[in-house]
């Protein structure tokens, strides 16, 4: 399925990954926990763009895989 990469987001969703990530690196977070400081992160982006924690959570991870593809070739921008 590698032929298909990248093809299933619209760039509508691409563009709620990118703002969802935009609150992610803004969002304070514990500087001295590693895995709370994610969770807290993640916990700030839920309520700044008023979703559960678990669709937070996703929108992040996919976020950072299509950046993964990106620099590895596999996906146009």
């Amino acid at each position: 399925m590698a032929e298909l990469r990248g093809e299933q987001a619209t760039p509508e969703i691409k563009a709620e990954w990118e703002k969802a990530y935009g609150f992610y690196t803004q969002a304070p977070g514990d500087p001295r926990d590693k895995k709370n400081d994610r969770t807290e992160r993640i916990a700030y982006v839920a309520q700044m763009m008023n979703l559960t924690h678990k669709q937070a959570k996703r929108r992040i991870r996919n976020y950072e895989a299509w950046q993964r593809n990106l620099k590895k070739g596999l996906v146009a921008a």
